[in-house]
Parts: C-alpha cells; structure tokens; sequence
C-alpha cells in the first residue's frame, strides 16, 4: 500500500530534511530503503497500467433502427456529373439519379416558375406521375401562393443544386427482374440565396420506378419525407 501524504517519508520533503540529516545511520538506511521501494512500485505499477477507455466521440447520423443508405458522407463526396444524354435509360439507378436532379434542382433567377423542374424531368416521369405533379405547360409558371413565393425567390436570387451521391434498392433487394423497383438515393442539396453562403442539406428519398415497354425506365412515384433518418456525414 502507497503511503498516505502526512506519511513523514513523502509529506513535506523541504520540511522533513533537518530531521533526515540529524537521525542516525541506521535511520537513513531504512528511509532510503523505503524511498527505493516507492520508487519500484510507482514504476511497476506505471508499467503494468491499462488506461481506462475513452468515451466515443459524439456522432450524427440516423436514429438506431433507421435504414440507411450506404454511401459517402454526404457533406464532403462528390459525384460524377453526366448529361441526360449519357444516361443508360435502361439502368434503374442511372434514371432516377439523373431523373431526380433535374427535377429537384433549380435556379429562380432562370427558370420561368416552380414547374420548371418538372419539365426539365419530363422525360423520365410516367406520364401519371407527371400530371401528379402539376405538368402541363411548357413555361412551367404558376400562380397563387406558389407563385407569389417564386418571385421572392427570384427577387433574392435563389438557386439549388442537388447532387445524387448514391442508389441502393430499400432494403437492398433487387427486384428490377419484376419490373418495378423503389430505390433510396442519397442526395446532397445546396442552396445559396444572393451572395450569402451556401446553406447544405442532406436527405434520402424514395423513388419508384416502372419499366416501360421498350426496357427504359421512368419515375411513377416519390416519397421524399426521408424516413431513413439523416444520412452520413451531414
């Protein structure tokens, strides 16, 4: 056992030494042998030493039990950029990424109104989905509410850029072979309104999709409530 501090070998060393100076030789003797076996069990025990665990750091992400998408962080990846074009019409996944950036993008100070995105995506919606979503006019304008908001909108120059980091089948079963497949993107938003910096959002929508006759697919539906919890690195 360590001795305790009023101990007179380890109390007050400045304070002990007139008494250590006068005692006798045999005294000595055994202070010293005490002060060498402190010394040996301090580092005997130094060595043999586990540090306690350290708590993790604090994390974010989804709340447990939530299905998450895998993919990037979020707040950092990137991915690769490719025109409608170059978009393989028969790859589920291709389609809704390229299909949901288009439709959820957009830039106030360009486009003639909220619909705008729709049309972008018309392409790639089903044709009942599409009049879902209010398509039925080139300019993609609207009036009422919706229109008064666009036009604060495009008065404080306010545009978003969704990016499509990753595709998985929910719950990761691949039912392209039935023809229908609901798909969970992770998805990074960017919105800058004016000069001020850009503000970054991250969600995991659903979207479902239907192969056509000819073997492309399109977006028949879309559940963007992100029930997937927040994805990784936000």
């Amino acid at each position: 056992m360590f001795p305790t501090r009023r101990d007179p070998v380890v109390a007050s060393p400045h304070r002990r030494r007139p008494a250590l100076l006068l005692a006798r030789p045999s005294a000595l003797l055994g202070v010293l042998a005490t002060l060498v076996a402190l010394v040996t069990l301090t580092a005997c025990g130094s060595i043999g030493h586990t540090p306690a665990p350290q708590p993790a750091p604090a994390t974010t992400g989804p709340p447990p039990g939530a299905s998450q998408a895998p993919g990037p962080p979020l707040a950092t990846a990137t991915a690769a950029a490719s025109a409608p074009s170059q978009v393989d019409r028969k790859d589920p996944a291709q389609v809704a990424s390229d299909c949901f950036t288009r439709w959820q993008s957009f830039d106030a100070r360009r486009d003639p109104g909220p619909g705008a995105g729709v049309e972008r995506a018309r392409d790639c919606l089903t044709e009942d989905f599409a009049a879902t979503l209010g398509a039925g006019g080139a300019s993609g304008s609207a009036g009422g509410a919706d229109g008064q908001a666009w036009e604060v909108m495009r008065a404080a120059g306010t545009r978003s850029q969704v990016t499509v980091l990753a595709v998985t089948p929910v719950g990761g079963i691949d039912t392209t072979d039935t023809g229908r497949v609901v798909l969970q993107l992770n998805v990074r938003r960017e919105t800058v309104t004016g000069t001020q910096p850009p503000v970054t959002a991250v969600s995991t929508p659903a979207l479902t999709l239907l192969r056509q006759t000819d073997g492309t697919w399109r977006v028949a539906g879309a559940d963007l409530a992100s029930v997937a919890g927040d994805a990784p690195g936000r």
